[in-house]
């Protein structure tokens, strides 16, 4: 019951929830693409990563001294299911929004941090 109450607990914050929005639509996200998608400092998007990570949510790869964060492939069957219903029950304007916002950082995407383009 409490790995439950932690994933939910996780779940409760509206960044996080934009946050695990963006991996559901994407496989797999470095720190950068999430701040810029979210307008948000780096500081706080990797608190709010950190958070998500230790609950269980995602998991992180680090790639020289780049972290990617994904999805947990080891959520049970349910948790996947509780993450599909959330990103329908979001909506697709939210969802477009977010999208939009992803796909135009990826396009014009020069990062300091992980040094993609």
């Amino acid at each position: 019951m409490k790995d439950l109450a932690k994933f939910f607990k996780a779940l409760s914050d509206e960044t996080r929830l934009q946050i695990v929005v963006l991996l559901l639509m994407k496989d797999e996200l470095c720190v950068c693409d999430i701040e810029n998608s979210l307008e948000m400092t780096q500081s706080k998007a990797s608190r709010h990563l950190r958070y998500l990570v230790n609950a269980g949510v995602l998991t992180d790869r680090r790639h020289n001294i780049w972290v990617y964060y994904s999805i947990n492939s080891g959520l049970n069957e349910d948790e996947f299911a509780i993450l599909e219903a959330l990103k329908k029950r979001i909506g697709s304007d939210i969802q477009n929004d977010l999208y939009k916002k992803l796909e135009n950082w990826l396009r014009k995407k020069t990062c300091h941090i992980c040094g993609e383009k």
